[in-house]
This record gives structure tokens, C-alpha cells and sequence, in this order.
């Protein structure tokens, strides 16, 4: 079934233009220019999520709990629906649509960790816990297991008046760590920045509030580590997480990402006291 028809279901026509997005490394996406706006659509890699019904399930959750916190800073899509279901499947595949969201701000990286920190506060607000739909890390530490995003990097905020945070499909049970040891990872990615951690930690402690316990926020920083660990580790196992690039790319970015570990652990003791100070100053 082509595009056009694929995005017909969802209730969009007049399409004048349809260009792949290249920047993503699991699902397929397209960005469609329509005469009344433009929209993403995605193709759910069934290969990595084998259960699309738990995506659908957690969305549905995600838009409930953002609706009952208006206001609250940051925002997600605004997902369509074919049929009645935010979902649509055809020969195996399954589709999904929401508005596109215009970015109009630079990249911050306060802005960034206010984004993820502000998210996991409200995904926590209620009773609901969120189903895992690919399986990431262990959950044998003795710390919460809450509601987490699970891909926090900055490719997944769309910076803005009000910042976005997208690309839902790695909603899951985990640690919060998980979801600020990412955004920390995603900070330095381009060049290892102190004062850009600091401003990253200083957004995700005013975004969080008061979610986290003391044992969290002591654990913040050795869980970057093993964030960067497990991220390597996936790398190392090449097309069979990152379908969209090639053995050879998964390999430099597995070496990326050791030098960027090596960074982290000669940095621990600052990185926390870091965190420490600026929790601690929250709390007053």
C-alpha cells in the first residue's frame, strides 16, 4: 500500500510532498507536506517491537496522563487515529501518524533535561504502569522501578516555546536513571562539557521535582554509566538493534561511545557532587 493511501486512512490528503527521515535508527519515517500542514509517519520496526499492541496500550496512557497535566512545560505529539486505533497494520507492517512539530528553538541543554525530567514526572503522576515492549536492562537493583521513556536523546525533543518530547515507542517499566543517564550521554555526545552537564542536571532537577527518593539521586550518576555500557553493548550486536546502519557504522559508534564512557568515569566524583549540590538546593 503506498504512502499517500497509508496516510489517507489517518484522515490526511493532499499531499504535496513525501521525504524519508534518515536520522532515525529503528522505524521508518516519513515527513509529509500537505496543503492544511505537514505530519510524520512511521513504519514500527516489527523486527525490534515485536508486540505493536503494548506501544498502542502505553500511548494511549501518555495521552491521558499529559491531558490531565496541561500546562505542565512539555508536550507530546498529537497522534491521529485510522479506524478508531492510533495504529494501522497492513501486510505485517504497522503505521502510525501524528502532526509534525515545528522546531523553533536551539538546542539547550537545559532545556533538554527540564524536557525528560518534566516527562517522567508526569508519566508517574498517576496510577498507570507502563508495559515494556523491548527488554533493555535487568531490573535487580535495588532501586523504584517507575515509568521511563527509555530514549531520551536529543534527537527525541523537539526544542521550542514548549518543549516536545517524541518518538514513544520505548516506553517501558525502569529506572529513572535510564532516562537521565541517556540525556546526560546525548549532552556530551558531540565533545565532553562540564558546565553542559551542569546545565543539563540543573533542567532535569527542576523537571522531576520531587519524584525522585535520595538513593535515586545518589545513583543518577553511576547509572549514566551503565546507560552508556548497555548502549554500547547493543552496538556491539550491530544491524540486529539498528537495523537502518551498517556493521561498520555500529562499530564506530560502539568505539564513540567507550571513548564517551571513559570521559564519564574519570569525571564520576565531580558528576556527583554535581548532582548532590543541585538536588540539594531544590529541596530547600
Amino acid at each position: 500500500m503506498s504512502i499517500e493511501r497509508i496516510a489517507a486512512l489517518f484522515g490526511v490528503g493532499d499531499i504535496c510532498s513525501v521525504t524519508e527521515l534518515k536520522n532515525g535508527h529503528i522505524n521508518r519515517t516519513f515527513l509529509l507536506k500537505c496543503r492544511r500542514g505537514k505530519y510524520i509517519l512511521q513504519s514500527i520496526n516489527r523486527d525490534v517491537f515485536k508486540f505493536p499492541e503494548i506501544i498502542e496500550e502505553n500511548t494511549d496512557f501518555i495521552v491521558q496522563a499529559f491531558s490531565e497535566n496541561s500546562g505542565c512545560g512539555v508536550r507530546i505529539p498529537e497522534f491521529l487515529t485510522a479506524g478508531g486505533e492510533k495504529y494501522f497494520k497492513e501486510n505485517g507492517e504497522v503505521w502510525r501518524m501524528y502532526r509534525y512539530i515545528e522546531p523553533s528553538g536551539v538546542y539547550s541543554p537545559y532545556i533538554h533535561g527540564f524536557a525528560v525530567g518534566r516527562f517522567l514526572r508526569v508519566i508517574n503522576s498517576g496510577d498507570f504502569l507502563l508495559k515494556t515492549p523491548i527488554e533493555l536492562y535487568d531490573h535487580d537493583i535495588p532501586l523504584p522501578i517507575r515509568n521511563i521513556h527509555g530514549d531520551t536523546k536529543a534527537d527525541n525533543i523537539i526544542f521550542g516555546k514548549i518543549p516536545a518530547v517524541i518518538d514513544l515507542d520505548t516506553l517501558m517499566r525502569g529506572y529513572a536513571f535510564v532516562d537521565f543517564g541517556d540525556m546526560l550521554r546525548s549532552v556530551t555526545s558531540v565533545g565532553f562539557d562540564m558546565q553542559k552537564i551542569g546545565e543539563a542536571v540543573q533542567g532535569f532537577a527542576e523537571g522531576v521535582g520531587d519524584l525522585l527518593n535520595d538513593n535515586e539521586i545518589n545513583n543518577l550518576s553511576a547509572g549514566t554509566l551503565l546507560v552508556i555500557i548497555k548502549l554500547s553493548e547493543r552496538y556491539c550486536a550491530g544491524k540486529k538493534n539498528f537495523p537502518n546502519k551498517t556493521q561498520e557504522q555500529c562499530r564506530e559508534r560502539q568505539k564513540e561511545l567507550i571513548l564517551q564512557l571513559e570521559d564519564f568515569q574519570r569525571n564520576e566524583d565531580d558528576i556527583s557532587s554535581i548532582i548532590r549540590t543541585i538536588f540539594r538546593k531544590g529541596s530547600i
